[in-house]
């Protein structure tokens, strides 16, 4: 496996771990509360999160069914244990492994098409592998980025969720 690939597939692990982390500290009852009406939940992001690497990883290289409601990730207001949550999260990235574990560096250049259904508003495109995989990851990272300072905030304690300490 290339070193693109293993790196990607690596930053995308680490932050579900994040997520793992942050999810396991916050009381159930704060996964979907939304500090503004328009803004996300902690609980809509995980949807998010994965219904994106899904459509990327799964669908878009893997050419497999796309599964994604788009809007509804976002529209969610409930109906998601912390446990249903992460489950999604780890099977959607088992799903991306059986996928991702197969290519190889020339696989990199390969130009596969995202489509997005009809009712979603967006468009689809067209990009090579490895510019989904690093954008898979970058679009990951940004929001476990979210979802690790909504759940320090969120959370009971005044702890350190990742165990990095940027002041005394």
């Amino acid at each position: 496996m290339s070193e693109i690939i293993t790196e990607c597939m690596r930053r995308l692990d680490q932050s579900l771990g994040y997520v793992e982390a942050a999810l396991g500290r916050l009381p159930e009852d704060k996964l979907w509360l939304r500090p503004r009406p328009k803004m996300n939940a902690i609980g809509n992001l995980c949807l998010h999160i994965a219904g994106s690497e899904h459509q990327h990883l799964v669908s878009g290289i893997g050419n497999l069914p796309t599964r994604r409601d788009r809007p509804g990730e976002i529209l969610q207001s409930g109906g998601y244990t912390r446990e249903e949550l992460l489950s999604l999260l780890r099977m959607v990235r088992q799903e991306s492994w059986s996928v991702i574990r197969n290519l190889t560096a020339a696989d990199l250049e390969r130009v596969v098409t995202i489509t997005y259904p009809e009712a979603s508003g967006m468009e689809g495109y067209d990009w090579s592998i490895q510019k989904i995989l690093i954008g898979a990851a970058e679009h990951y990272a940004y929001h476990t980025g979210q979802i690790v300072y909504a759940a320090k905030w969120l959370q009971e304690e005044d702890e350190h969720l990742l165990n990095w300490k940027h002041y005394n």
